[in-house]
């Protein structure tokens, strides 16, 4: 970008704690600005500092102006307006829009070898960035502009995002570092993977080390723990391959969420309250978009740390985990029978049975869903399914709301 009295940290920090500031000086660096690469600079970050403001449609007006104008001169110019654009309809929450215009910015930028005319913006290029990743454009390409430009994460349920470590735990659990699956020759460094295990359990973050110490060593006495603790934290950062996913401060463990993605903290980011945006430019709060619970869904591949071996310090995180998914399924489930999506709600039931095979709610809300559709056989089906399960696992009945369900499908059904 041309050189504007700016640098980007001040920038982002006047963007999104005095934005009202932020758009005085972009107008005025508007006002000023020259032909060429500056003054579609410019007018970028003057889109920006509208859309902080609130002035959603005055921003996307700003930015399109500016990408209209930019079309018409050199390639470079054209990319950066491009990426503004797409920033403000990313913003808007106009995915298929933001997609396309992604799309042709990273594919001509890819090609051009536009690396160093990119908007040296690291918080708006991350967010790019993550959603091209997201949507499967120009990956390699956009994978090494992350490593060039050391981008942050912009969200942390970008699996596809060139974490230097991936941590699954849903289900089984195994680590990627460098996109390559660890695996052990021999002996697994059993200790070293329990204490990342404890850690994640515990939070992750600023978990204090006498804490990690009796959960990992519980037998262990007093004047050992320190020594144990610190040759297995060496351990385990060589085993992860970067110093900078472990930090160790103040007696407290963190695992750098920047440098490591983690299934469940991911799980727990999409199954988070957030606001969606239209394309009429209203703005709403729900408990989760339903591409998000969907891809949540796919996420969850059984419960937290089931492939190891039980320990009472995972069980408080697996049940938090546990009851997240339950809601996801129930509240996913509800919004498409309210929409009379009979088939997609029968394959969420199905999917949450699949994993957790005792939530006797799921078994009501499939039966319920195939006597919608007339299978009144098959809700019976289900019924005895859930009868069985229940009576070997848990040695009970269904409950009488169950029961209520069986009669109504048999009395149907003859």
């Amino acid at each position: 970008m041309a050189p504007l009295a700016y640098d980007a940290p001040s920038w982002t920090t006047l963007l999104y704690q005095q934005p009202q500031a932020a758009r005085a000086q972009a107008q005025r660096w508007v006002a000023d600005a020259q032909a060429g690469m500056e003054r579609v600079s410019a007018q970028g970050l003057l889109a920006q500092a509208l859309a902080a403001c609130g002035e959603l449609e005055q921003a996307l007006s700003t930015a399109r102006q500016c990408e209209e104008q930019a079309s018409r001169e050199a390639d470079a110019q054209h990319v950066v307006a491009q990426l503004f654009l797409a920033d403000i309809l990313r913003q808007l929450g106009w995915q298929e829009a933001c997609q396309a215009m992604l799309r042709a910015a990273f594919e001509r930028a890819r090609r051009e070898g536009f690396d160093e005319t990119l908007p040296d913006l690291p918080e708006m290029m991350a967010r790019l960035c993550s959603e091209a990743l997201d949507a499967g454009v120009e990956i390699d390409y956009v994978k090494r502009l992350i490593r060039l430009r050391q981008l942050r994460p912009h969200k942390a349920d970008t699996p596809h995002w060139p974490w230097p470590v991936r941590i699954f735990t849903l289900g089984g659990f195994y680590l990627v570092c460098e996109d390559q699956p660890l695996a052990f020759n021999g002996k697994s460094p059993r200790k070293a993977l329990d204490l990342l295990q404890a850690l994640i359990a515990q939070g992750g973050r600023e978990v204090h080390t006498t804490r990690l110490m009796q959960t990992v060593w519980p037998d262990e006495s007093s004047s050992n723990l320190r020594n144990l603790f610190d040759n297995t934290l060496h351990r385990l950062r060589r085993l992860l391959g970067h110093n900078e996913v472990l930090h160790l401060h103040d007696a407290k463990l963190t695992l750098d969420a920047d440098h490591c993605w983690v299934d469940a903290w991911a799980f727990e980011h999409l199954t988070t309250s957030r606001v969606h945006g239209s394309e009429d430019g209203s703005r709403r709060e729900d408990a989760f978009s339903e591409s998000g619970a969907q891809a949540a869904l796919r996420l969850y591949q059984g419960h937290f740390l089931q492939s190891e071996a039980e320990q009472p310090w995972s069980l408080p995180y697996r049940d938090r985990l546990r009851n997240r998914f339950q809601r996801l399924v129930r509240a996913l489930g509800a919004r498409l029978e309210s929409a009379g999506q009979w088939e997609a709600a029968i394959e969420v039931y199905e999917r949450g049975i699949e994993i957790d095979n005792l939530a006797e709610s799921f078994y009501q809300r499939l039966m319920f869903c195939h006597h919608q559709r007339g299978e009144h056989a098959e809700s019976v089906r289900v019924y005895r399914r859930c009868r069985e399960l229940l009576s070997i696992v848990l040695g009970i009945s269904p409950s009488a709301a169950t029961e209520e369900i069986r009669r109504a499908c048999v009395q149907s059904a003859s």
